[in-house]
């Protein structure tokens, strides 16, 4: 596993690489306040940066609400799961 984060790490670095040789043009970002002038490359692998980062933490955020949905649910069901055992040892009433 630690593989395959090496290599979308090297390969994230080649196509930043690429794209900083390839686009150096500045461009002039507009602000609400003010513009910012940056190089194309950098503001095209720092939106896909902040994209990752936004997709990575929600992901997490979903899995912990997940993780502790299910810690609620399976305490739930052996709570369920004693009550019926202790049921099933008690005699039944003759009804007539």
């Amino acid at each position: 596993m630690k593989f395959i984060y090496l290599l979308v790490f090297v390969i994230v670095l080649v196509v930043g690489f690429v794209l900083s040789v390839l686009n150096s043009a500045p461009i002039k970002i507009n602000y609400y306040y003010g513009w910012l002038e940056m190089p194309l490359s950098f503001a095209l692998l720092s939106a896909f940066i902040l994209g990752a980062v936004l997709g990575l933490s929600s992901k997490i955020w979903s899995n912990l609400m997940l993780r502790q949905r299910y810690s609620k649910l399976s305490k739930e069901a052996a709570v369920a799961k004693k009550e019926v055992s202790s049921l099933r040892t008690y005699p039944a009433k003759q009804i007539n």
